[in-house]
């Protein structure tokens, strides 16, 4: 008998700290972005409808399809890159990120449009949070909660991996 609760005990013990492990796996590691990014998907999660978004005051979501993104950890600086395309317009911007523990065991990816001497852009002084769904070395999902008249839905983008390169 006394060896039995002996057993329980150690599994409990043991079934205890692997639940904290698993919460400190989930915190996500910088280097896991470390290369160059594409957005291989976007998609909207809401009521049923039709919907527009202009993300991180840069562009229509349809033009970040196939964006390129590239993080660099050890300075927690980057840049995103939009194709042309009859509806979008090439363009390239700087920034400076980091990840936020929002207190309910997530983490979001935040990040600040810059200059090329990384400095918050003057007349932008705004930052961007994404709730991080999934992060692996070669994958990431993010959400984006949003509103467009008056609507409240989500913007979720999928990156893939494409090079473990890091040009700025």
């Amino acid at each position: 008998m006394r060896s039995i609760l002996s057993i329980l005990c150690i599994l409990v013990i043991f079934s205890c700290s692997g639940a904290k492990s698993t919460t400190t796996a989930n915190k996500p590691n910088k280097r896991n972005l470390k290369g160059t990014w594409e957005v291989t998907n976007i998609r909207f999660v809401g009521e049923e409808g039709l919907y527009k978004a202009m993300l991180f005051d840069s562009a229509d979501s349809a033009c970040f399809k196939n964006s390129e993104w590239v993080f660099i950890p050890n300075n927690a600086t980057g840049k995103f890159t939009l194709n042309q395309t009859s509806n979008c317009t090439a363009m390239t911007q700087r920034i400076i990120w980091s990840f936020f523990e929002s207190g309910d065991s997530t983490y979001d990816f935040q990040f600040k449009l810059v200059d090329e001497k990384n400095k918050p852009l003057a007349d932008k002084k705004t930052g961007y949070r994404l709730k991080i769904t999934e992060l692996t070395n070669s994958e990431m999902e993010t959400r984006l909660k949003t509103t467009y008249q008056g609507q409240a839905f989500d913007v979720v983008l999928k990156f893939q991996k494409t090079s473990d390169d890091i040009n700025l």
